[in-house]
């Protein structure tokens, strides 16, 4: 099969009248994950760059040439989703061969090219079956090879492991993380699974519907989030609302609703006595849960600063490799707490006291969302 290297930049993408445009490129041997809540506005950033969506803005370059109005045959981008299924009353064999016969190859080399297709997919003694006694794994792989044999300098893939059961999503994700670097692919993969843009994607672009927020690598989403919806959507942050009380060398002590003040790393655009949302993922929050029910102690951050939230513990759930506790503030907020199992002392259960704490460098406060303009 031909070489697979290439390079896709994307310039100021517009694909719906009310969202900004937004910038992208992608290498040889390299995924971008578009990562989102709804899986229609991936749908159709997908769509645009292949060039089956019209583009309202913006131009998307392959290996330094313009394609942006160009149509999907000659588009040198390739689309594979559950949106373009294999004709099902073509082997696979023929199912491969078609795109070349579209593109006129040759008889002889497009028999060749399917079968090394097929053989890099994995299908081999496969190729006189017909999809319908496919399973959902032998599909996704005649799908892969189907656009591959045609070898597009940029892949775009939209949800391509939606149709797999559980136990072969994970397997299927390793396996194209593998043949992406194996064969310098140049692929964009649309998904609305957090895993599947881990897992596969080099680098994340996270939507909120069609809205796009950030673009960068996972520890750049966890730990560097860009606003509040991508702490809480893409990192899974807990949220609470404040006031911030003072800001001193970027750190701003924030009053919570109830009296309590926390501590959190100020964002850009935060203002002193200004509404805010605090942004502290589960696993950042440290847990005490007093020996008697009225030893609420201090419970001090490295820096001496006491940081204490008291809250009951509503619910605790063991999920194999951490412990999730759902706890409750004093004014009725809850949060989310994940600590390692070694860590929770026997006898724990609903209804017991705690204390929760953080560093201030381990939460985020944002400006609030309805006061920035």
């Amino acid at each position: 099969m031909p070489p697979f290297s290439s390079r896709l930049v994307v310039r100021n993408l517009v694909t719906t009248a009310d969202t900004a445009p937004f910038s992208f490129g992608v290498g040889a041997g390299e995924c971008l994950a578009l990562l989102g809540n709804r899986g229609a506005d991936l749908s159709a950033v997908a769509d645009a760059l292949v060039g089956q969506r019209p583009l309202l803005d913006g131009n998307v370059m392959v290996g330094g040439i313009d394609v942006s109005g160009r149509p999907p045959l000659t588009r040198m981008c390739g689309l594979w989703g559950a949106r373009d299924p294999l004709f099902a009353h073509l082997t696979v064999f023929h199912n491969l061969l078609f795109p070349l016969r579209v593109r006129g190859i040759a008889r002889a080399e497009a028999a060749d090219r399917a079968r090394q297709a097929m053989a890099l997919l994995g299908l081999e003694g496969l190729g006189h079956v017909r999809p319908a006694a496919l399973d959902a794994e032998q599909v996704l792989r005649a799908g892969l090879a189907r656009v591959m044999v045609c070898a597009p300098p940029v892949i775009v893939l939209d949800d391509p492991f939606a149709p797999l059961p559980a136990d072969r999503r994970g397997m299927m994700r390793n396996f194209l993380g593998r043949l992406i670097r194996a064969r310098d692919l140049c692929v964009v993969m649309a998904t609305c699974d957090r895993d599947d843009a881990l897992v596969v994607g080099d680098r994340i672009a996270f939507f909120d519907g069609a809205e796009h927020l950030q673009t960068g690598a996972a520890a750049d989403l966890f730990d560097r989030p860009a606003c509040d919806r991508v702490a809480t959507g893409f990192a899974g942050a807990n949220a609470l609302t404040g006031r911030v009380s003072y800001i001193e060398e970027d750190v701003a002590v924030i009053r919570l609703p109830d009296g309590l003040t926390v501590q959190a790393m100020a964002a850009p655009g935060l203002a002193e006595d200004s509404l805010c949302t605090v942004c502290v993922r589960p696993d950042r929050i440290a847990t005490l849960f007093p020996a008697r029910p009225g030893a609420m102690g201090s419970l001090a951050t490295d820096d001496g600063e006491s940081a204490m939230l008291p809250a009951v513990l509503v619910d605790m759930r063991h999920m194999g490799t951490y412990i999730r506790m759902r706890m409750r503030l004093s004014n009725g907020d809850e949060l989310l707490v994940r600590r390692p199992p070694l860590q929770i002392v026997c006898g724990v259960e609903p209804g017991r006291p705690a204390l929760l704490a953080w560093q201030a460098g381990q939460a985020i406060a944002f400006p609030f969302r309805h006061e920035m303009r």
